[in-house]
């Protein structure tokens, strides 16, 4: 499947999906002029700030993709803040999940309904049987099927596996005008992932938000398989890995990278934060390659690619910060860049700081 990809900054329309730096967890909001959708709320006030730079007073859907707090955390204060309307909530019940984030989350929205302000809750999987658009966006549900979403997280074992929070993240193509731009997908894991395959379900596109900041898919083998196989059916020219600067363990995992590598050899990779597998902690970097936006890794000079935006145009999709400019400044400002390095990507420099063994 071809796409039809363009790298310029200057566009003449305003139909993106924006990709928060959020540190470690993940926040996109996609657009439409003034008409917006919110997938998935990190803690912190990123997506409130993304929301009144674009001047967005209503959120016609607000996807929370599962119950952990990088996910879910940044919910309540978007349904519970009065400056704006939400159209309607989702996410699927999780039981296994007894935190105090998620306890917040299902109060905010008892709360709003019933002040108003809230149309209402409802879960979403694939037998949803509506089309959930904003304006000339359209968000493609790709997980959970019902047969999972209905069971939900469980301990025990089901004859569709042991089914995990993140096994049944809820993932998402988003489609700009009609054509495939970014799948989301959340903290799928390996069998989350073979339950959409066995499902017969469409992943292509120019985008791909890889799953669990690229850390361990769960059950930590076969892991490089995992990236393969997930990168050659999604077809993507960018993979995403949204991750915090210093975060141990260090993400993008090498086994993933090595995976993305093989998989998706022409793909560019861009980490919204500086990995510790690529720069010192206390070695800062510039921002001018970065996008006009707002970004937590920019104040301590931590960004990478920071947040990115993929921009509907006449000639395609446009990326802010630029593929190119974004891969300038890898080569010029980065110590060790892991995805650019050829052959065996070096092992992460905890340990190669290590004094060798007599």
């Amino acid at each position: 499947m071809g796409f039809s990809v363009t790298d310029i900054t200057s566009v003449d329309s305003d139909l993106d999906v924006t990709v928060l730096d959020v540190g470690h967890g993940n926040a996109a909001v996609v657009r439409d002029g003034s008409n917006c959708a919110v997938i998935d709320a990190a803690p912190g006030d990123m997506v409130l700030t993304e929301l009144e730079r674009t001047h967005c007073s209503h959120i016609e859907h607000l996807i929370i993709s599962h119950s952990d707090s990088d996910h879910a955390g940044g919910g309540p204060s978007l349904i519970l803040d009065d400056s704006r309307t939400v159209g309607t909530v989702w996410f699927n019940p999780d039981s296994e999940k007894q935190t105090k984030i998620w306890e917040r989350l299902l109060r905010a929205v008892h709360t709003r309904v019933r002040r108003g302000g809230l149309r209402g809750h409802q879960m979403l999987h694939t037998e949803i049987g509506q089309e959930l658009t904003c304006g000339r966006a359209r968000l493609e549900v790709r997980h959970p099927s019902i047969l999972m979403a209905g069971m939900g997280p469980t301990s025990r074992k089901t004859s569709l596996g042991v089914l995990e929070t993140n096994t049944l993240s809820i993932v998402i193509r988003v489609h700009l005008a009609e054509m495939p731009a970014v799948l989301l997908a959340a903290d799928i894991d390996a069998i989350g992932f073979k339950h959409m395959l066995d499902c017969g379900q469409e992943l292509a596109a120019p985008v791909l938000v890889f799953p669990h900041h690229g850390g361990l898919p769960g059950h930590s083998s076969g892991v490089h398989e995992f990236a393969k196989e997930l990168v050659q059916r999604v077809q993507p020219k960018m993979v995403v890995f949204s991750i915090r600067s210093g975060h141990r363990p260090a993400n993008p995992n090498l086994e993933i990278l090595r995976g993305v590598r093989e998989g998706a050899p022409n793909a560019h990779i861009a980490c919204t934060q500086l990995s510790t597998h690529c720069h010192q902690n206390e070695i800062p970097v510039p921002s001018q390659h970065l996008a006009a936006k707002s970004a937590s890794g920019r104040k301590k000079g931590r960004c990478c690619a920071g947040t990115i935006t993929v921009t509907h145009t006449s000639a395609g999709l446009a990326y802010d910060p630029p593929i190119e400019g974004h891969r300038a400044f890898v080569v010029a400002h980065i110590e060790r860049p892991a995805c650019m390095i050829e052959g065996n990507i070096p092992r992460p420099r905890a340990e190669l700081d290590k004094p060798s063994q007599p």
